[in-house]
């Protein structure tokens, strides 16, 4: 089994995006117990396979919140018994950066972090840009691998997506991933970011096609491009949100120590707390029934011409009638394409006389 665990350090953050799942600023004044979270982790250890991999991805809110020297303690005393643990984190980066964050990025998450950029809805003002702007900058500068997460808002598919691309290429970041919503949290309260199931699947179509066009794909990992790529590369239809296991391989712990999978509904969907036993956390009925709800597929799946292929994506993204959150035409034209590459070298493509 290849767990994630989410150890969040606080339900509250420093920056009120509207599509945030935690509700932002207006999150619970929450911090977490790094003692317990040690206790957990170390019975965790004792439960799983020695085969098992794990990864520890410290998030919130914004997880800087506390103070690094906590998240220092967490992996310092979990990789004994944790020793093939990779570790991670997932911040804003608005807040002045010392010496002791970045070392802890460093030494800990092997030179490796993930930050948020969305259009409008993220920065408060230019100071708040300019502060995680210049934080990026010394990241990329002194080494350090530097993941960009962008959600897929309304606000984002109205950018041209070679525009955005040649953004990214400058900034200078590794990755990006492109984040679909879920209706968790502020999103909730802002219906309005919510691009329709529509808009974003021609957008997703016209990423790939520019990106193909000027060469992007070189210029940075687009992991949700290649996620798809996958599955008409080499077969493997689970990459990414595609995977259709997180309910199984997922925990999510809270910082008021209570235990869900999905970060994204860790807030309101609970299955157990901190102080339970491992067995039986992992039998939880909640747990479970969450689990076959994930293995479900919306009936309409199994007539969809990419269904071979797609597997059914995330289970918390919304349907609109009969149009799904994937990016299906992304993948008809993957699918036609592969088909024409297969005639031609089998030599049964039609010519002309």
């Amino acid at each position: 089994m290849n767990w994630i665990l989410y150890l969040k350090t606080t339900e509250t953050c420093n920056l009120n995006c509207k599509h945030c799942f935690t509700n932002g600023t207006n999150g619970p004044k929450i911090y977490w117990n790094k003692t317990a979270v040690i206790d957990w982790l170390k019975k965790f250890s004792e439960y799983i396979s020695p085969n098992d991999t794990v990864h520890c991805e410290f998030h919130g809110g914004e997880p800087f919140l506390v103070e690094s020297s906590e998240m220092r303690d967490v992996w310092f005393y979990t990789k004994n018994y944790l020793p093939n643990c990779t570790w991670g984190a997932t911040t804003n980066l608005v807040f002045r950066m010392y010496e002791r964050h970045f070392g802890l990025i460093e030494d800990s998450f092997g030179k490796r972090i993930a930050t948020s950029w969305d259009p409008k809805i993220r920065f408060a003002n230019n100071k708040q840009y300019e502060l995680w702007h210049s934080n990026v900058k010394e990241l990329l500068k002194r080494g350090n691998t530097v993941k960009l997460n962008i959600s897929v808002t309304r606000d984002t598919i109205n950018i041209k997506p070679i525009v955005l691309l040649r953004w990214i290429r400058r900034l200078g970041v590794q990755e990006v991933s492109f984040e679909r919503l879920t209706g968790n949290g502020s999103a909730l309260k802002h219906p309005d970011i919510f691009p329709t199931n529509k808009e974003q699947d021609a957008w997703f179509l016209k990423l790939h096609q520019e990106s193909e066009k000027y060469g992007a794909r070189d210029w940075f990992h687009n992991e949700f491009l290649e996620n798809v790529y996958t599955k008409f590369d080499t077969g493997f239809t689970g990459a990414g949100t595609f995977c259709r296991d997180c309910e199984e391989k997922i925990f999510t712990l809270n910082a008021d120590g209570s235990i869900a999978g999905c970060p994204n509904s860790a807030p309101e969907e609970q299955f157990g707390h901190i102080n339970m036993t491992i067995p039986d956390l992992i039998n939880n009925p909640i747990r479970l029934e969450n689990m076959a709800c994930e293995k479900s597929r919306n009936p309409n799946c199994y007539s969809c011409e990419v269904f071979s292929h797609c597997g059914g994506d995330c289970h918390q993204l919304r349907w609109e009638d009969y149009i799904c959150g994937a990016p299906k035409s992304l993948m008809k034209s993957l699918m036609t394409k592969k088909v024409w590459m297969i005639k031609e070298i089998n030599g049964t493509v039609n010519k002309p006389c």
